[in-house]
């Protein structure tokens, strides 16, 4: 016996064509309403025995006796277990608390107001930390670091990222490590030539710059500590990067920051990207959050509002040529702050599970000692405690396997703890974040003027069928 997935969620796709998509199994198949009727209403027995069949190699349908709970728990389990054989620690080094701007929305506040930074000391002391980790994995296994520089503004403590860099390159050629990535994420303020011979001579393959809307509304926000405005520095600095990294693993992203306040204007800044010719990159939206001190809170985007604006934004990228990531994949470990051997490290050494937790003393999992050991605290476990399939609103929602339980910063934001749902662009863009993909990937299931209504453009020949993942077609004659 057979049953249908509790993780299937069925769309009008348009006229006649549906899409039935499971989150669980990632599968995407485009059925006929015949079919469409027959899944919705559960007259299973009515569905050819033929489409049954591939319903079920897909996972549409499961056994009736199938708890996909525990297929969730499993497979978390499972990628757990991966990240262990994989013997990789990720480090997020806030490098310094201080920025050279004052962003008005900023989560770190009065943070950027300290004048901590990391020194060679404590750089050397947080690689013992993370070579110590070698003893967690299997005997003999090489390990690997991940580092991102964050801050504050990492790159107004340049001397010790160089540090660090080179650290991290002489553990390899000692054979201390495997292997070991590195990223920044960074305002873009202050590049410069020896920042961009350092990604061609190490293994950075990262950098995010942001953006806050064309040059009159970043200039108004993206300020330095005198008033004056950034953007000409910023492009200036971009067009750098595009012009004079040659290391091939190298990948710059651009954030651009939306709110209430400036949703509007994105439009602006994309036009002023492509005039300046840069449009090989991809670019993100990054929703602002509230603050420490919940200023900027009633100008966030929440909830509806995220399905109102966020796809004109996608669309007004891509049909300017940007690339746009929309589909929603498996999400069973939400982010850093599940992973079990990615931390946040902050100039006294600090540990934090999560970016937005950095410098909130109560958020802190525990110190590395002056012996590169760990003193944890309580926090440590609750932390690792965290399970979304034991939430109730998680266990029941159909978005589970690509939310991942969602943000534990948000579930405190709602839930007073970070051991509660965390929903955010999961569930209010799922359909529209499919739809979109669907329509780059196989325009010719829609009709040009719904192309145009969701993508701006029709897309290039080389741009389609671009993923491994094949739609399948069932129950309709193609």
């Amino acid at each position: 016996m057979v049953k249908a997935s509790k993780y299937n969620i069925l769309f009008n796709l348009n006229g006649n064509s549906y899409i039935l998509y499971n989150t669980l199994y990632n599968s995407i198949a485009r059925i006929d309403k015949d079919l469409f009727i027959k899944i919705s209403k559960n007259m299973l027995e009515d569905i050819p025995q033929d489409i049954q069949s591939k319903l079920y190699k897909f996972h549409f349908l499961v056994n009736d006796d199938l708890n996909e709970i525990d297929v969730i728990k499993t497979l978390r389990t499972f990628e757990i277990s991966r990240l262990y054989s994989a013997s990789r620690v990720g480090l997020t080094l806030t490098m310094t608390y201080a920025c050279n701007l004052r962003c008005p929305y900023c989560y770190e506040g009065t943070l950027t107001e300290r004048a901590e930074s990391m020194s060679k000391q404590d750089i050397d002391i947080i690689l013992k930390f993370a070579l110590n980790h070698k003893y967690y994995f299997q005997p003999k296994q090489d390990i690997s670091f991940d580092v991102t520089f964050y801050g504050g503004e990492p790159l107004l403590n340049w001397t010790n990222c160089k540090y660090t860099l080179k650290s991290l390159e002489a553990l390899k050629q000692r054979n201390k490590i495997k292997d070991y990535t590195a990223g920044f994420v960074t305002n873009g303020t202050l590049i410069n030539d020896e920042v961009i011979n350092a990604i061609n001579k190490f293994n950075i393959i990262s950098m995010q710059i942001t953006l806050d809307g064309p040059k009159e509304i970043h200039d108004s926000r993206r300020v330095t500590k005198a008033g004056h405005g950034t953007f000409d520095l910023i492009i200036s600095n971009i067009k750098r990067i595009l012009s004079h990294v040659t290391n091939e693993k190298f990948h710059l992203g651009i954030r651009i920051n939306v709110d209430k306040t400036n949703i509007d204007t994105i439009p602006e800044l994309l036009d002023s990207l492509v005039s300046e010719g840069i449009t090989s990159i991809d670019v993100s939206f990054g929703i602002i959050r509230s603050n420490i001190d919940g200023s900027w809170y009633d100008k966030t985007l929440r909830g509806e509002e995220l399905r109102k604006y966020l796809p004109r934004l996608w669309k007004e990228a891509y049909k300017r040529g940007f690339n746009v990531q929309t589909r929603p994949n498996h999400r069973l470990l939400f982010c850093m702050y599940a992973h079990p051997f990615s931390y946040v490290v902050d100039p006294s050494r600090k540990l934090y599970p999560c970016w937005e937790m950095v410098g909130q003393e109560e958020y802190s999992i525990g110190k590395i000692s002056d012996e590169g050991t760990l003193d944890i605290t309580p926090f440590y476990y609750t932390v690792k405690a965290r399970m979304p399939t034991e939430f109730k609103e998680c266990r029941n929602c159909v978005f589970l396997p690509v939310c991942g339980g969602g943000c534990p910063m948000e579930s405190i934001r709602k839930n007073g703890t970070p051991n509660g749902p965390g929903c955010y662009l999961t569930r209010y863009l799922w359909k529209e974040g499919l739809k979109f993909y669907l329509a780059k990937t196989y325009p010719h299931l829609f009709p040009k003027n719904e192309l145009f209504n969701i993508l701006g453009r029709i897309p290039d020949k080389e741009e389609r069928l671009t993923t491994a993942n094949k739609l399948m077609l069932l129950g309709e004659q193609v």
